[in-house]
């Protein structure tokens, strides 16, 4: 039988559906900031996570949802790249703090190396659209998901062009 989720974990999951990144919301959760990425990444893990985070998003308006995509779609790389360069050591805990990091999806540290995965700006533009349109599924915050996984199957923000779909 899988764990209940716990109210911290419900908490975290809540704020990541109002659009904070992993950083806002584990802060928001009491989690300190050098655990915020490894302790993000256990929440969103659990089993029964994405579960509750369907359920809370699609509580939401579709404001919120068109809000977390603008955000994804014109966020700047420019933190992550401060972030990476500095491997985390030259920055104060108050820094990282102030960092943007909404649209990394994934960050990983070995010897020397940062990779950064950001998430799939186009999927996003091309969910954005629908909901604007009235082509989105009925349910909004499902298309906000939708797109969010598929970033991070797809490893990220790609450069070759996106394939058209057929009508």
């Amino acid at each position: 039988m899988t764990k209940e989720l716990s109210k911290r974990q419900r908490k975290f999951l809540c704020c990541i559906a109002a659009g904070k990144n992993i950083s806002e919301a584990a802060a928001v959760c009491g989690i300190a900031n050098e655990n915020a990425f490894e302790e993000g990444a256990k929440i969103l893990s659990h089993p029964k996570a994405r579960r509750y985070l369907s359920e809370v998003t699609a509580a939401f308006s579709g404001d919120c949802v068109e809000k977390g995509l603008e955000r994804l779609i014109g966020g700047s790389a420019n933190d992550a790249v401060l972030f990476a360069k500095s491997c985390g050591e030259e920055l104060t805990e108050a820094d990282v703090r102030k960092l943007d990091l909404y649209n990394v999806s994934e960050m990983k540290f070995g010897k020397g190396v940062c990779e950064i995965k950001f998430a799939d700006r186009i999927k996003a533009i091309e969910k954005l659209n629908e909901i604007r349109t009235g082509r989105a599924a009925d349910n909004a915050a499902q298309s906000f998901l939708d797109a969010i996984s598929e970033a991070g199957e797809k490893g990220g923000d790609k450069t070759a062009a996106p394939t058209a779909e057929e009508d």
